[in-house]
């Protein structure tokens, strides 16, 4: 399949050699898209591949061959992309096997019939398949949480652990008055007012400038039409039979100051999940990947140790070291990245 159309014009693009343009948020330093960043850094490419007459694009870190190093599936959350975990990409490539999928109607892939919670499922089951990748670990945020659940519960065979990140089972009922009184509401100022209302919602009061600017970049770049089912698909969702009915290892992570999925709902996750851990982030909001990318990365390592049998662990231990890791040293400029002014 070609290409596709250009991302939107809120997105300058950096040349990766061997690849594809990847579309990266306006701000974000062009080292960490570009293979001439320091030593150690992966380059992210962008891919595509054809599913039932639908194009599907995901993201791959370069620098680890196929079969060499354990492979983890990236889903991300609504209204957004791929391009979300991009700071993970790029800082865990040169450890494990990255996919992260655009989603149905989300960045670069097409939009399908079917853009619920088991289409996204079997679209990315789809393309696990068509990559021959074998079981994976699977991580979510947000809405994509919940599509890596129900792909654990569909594809039970595709999945050898979960990173459920900032996600829930079900969402309480909105109040209808707001909806109605919404829709009345002149195009332009409903515009303004999901925009900022979402800033508040998504984001903790410390996050970072560069971490907020990525991330409603992100959100205003997808389709409106996109994010209308998404979260008619959120509102809808009643996953508790399938998370009681997980038999993986999980990880849980959530913001303690998460104003979408507070952690009260990752505890009932906890509570729901057999295998289970829960893990609170002091100070972050909703948006994990981008607030806290070095907290996120680091147990993500972790985690892939913790359900690697010994002989596959490939990616070093972190905590308990004696000394300062190359991992955790990456971590910790991936970190500073989004502190600097």
């Amino acid at each position: 399949m070609g290409t596709g159309p250009e991302a939107r014009n809120i997105y300058t693009h950096v040349r990766i050699p061997g690849g594809e343009k990847v579309p990266k948020p306006m701000g974000t330093p062009s080292s960490q898209l570009s293979t001439n960043g320091p030593p150690g850094e992966a380059a992210v490419v962008r891919h595509s591949l054809g599913q039932n007459g639908k194009r599907i694009s995901y993201l791959t870190a370069e620098g680890v061959r196929a079969g060499t190093c354990p492979a983890i599936l990236l889903l991300h959350g609504s209204g957004v992309s791929a391009r979300s975990w991009t700071f993970q990409l790029q800082n865990l490539g040169h450890a494990l096997r990255i996919l992260a999928i655009d989603l149905p109607g989300h960045g670069e892939s097409d939009p399908i019939d079917n853009m619920t919670l088991e289409g996204y499922a079997d679209a990315a089951r789809g393309l696990l398949d068509a990559l021959g990748t074998g079981p994976v670990l699977v991580a979510g945020h947000s809405l994509g949480g919940a599509v890596a659940q129900v792909l654990a519960a569909r594809h039970p065979e595709m999945v050898r652990g979960l990173v459920l990140l900032s996600t829930c089972v079900n969402l309480p009922e909105t109040n209808g008055f707001l909806h109605r009184f919404y829709r009345y509401l002149p195009a332009s100022i409903q515009k303004v007012l999901f925009f900022s209302t979402a800033k508040k919602i998504l984001f903790s009061p410390s996050a970072s400038r560069e971490a907020i600017l990525l991330g409603m970049e992100e959100l205003r770049a997808c389709r409106p039409e996109t994010i209308l089912r998404d979260m008619a698909a959120a509102q809808a969702m009643d996953l508790q039979e399938v998370a009681q009915g997980l038999r993986v290892p999980t990880l849980i992570l959530c913001g303690n100051r998460d104003k979408l999925t507070p952690p009260a709902f990752s505890a009932r996750l906890r509570e729901l999940i057999s295998d289970s851990r829960l893990l609170i982030v002091a100070g972050a909001g909703h948006m994990l990947p981008l607030e806290t990318p070095g907290r996120v990365s680091e147990e993500l390592l972790e985690f892939v140790n913790s359900v690697a049998p010994p002989e596959a662990r490939f990616v070093p231990a972190i905590r308990g070291a004696g000394k300062r890791s190359i991992v955790r040293r990456l971590i910790e400029k991936v970190t500073a990245l989004f502190r600097r002014e």
